[in-house]
């Protein structure tokens, strides 16, 4: 049987380049939206999930948390 660890990390969306507004929505099924991607782009964020995953972390589920993304991943545990 497959053993996990868990990490919870948070993370602050990078400085505005234009004075719209961005807005990512996640749902509970871990699927995120982004809305007027103009602020901060995605980049940062592909670049996120490639760190981690790199790492051996999975992304399990990710939110929108008083202006931060909260990030919940996990990683299998060898016997």
């Amino acid at each position: 049987m497959a053993r996990w660890k868990y990490q919870v990390t948070l993370h602050q969306f990078p400085e505005t380049p234009c004075d719209e507004m961005e807005v990512i929505e996640c749902d509970q099924a871990g699927g995120c939206f982004v809305h007027d991607a103009c602020r901060v782009g995605t980049g940062w964020l592909e670049d996120l999930f490639h760190q981690k995953g790199n790492e051996g972390w999975e992304l399990v589920q990710s939110g929108y948390h008083h202006q931060k993304l909260l990030c919940i991943w996990k990683k299998e545990v060898g016997d």
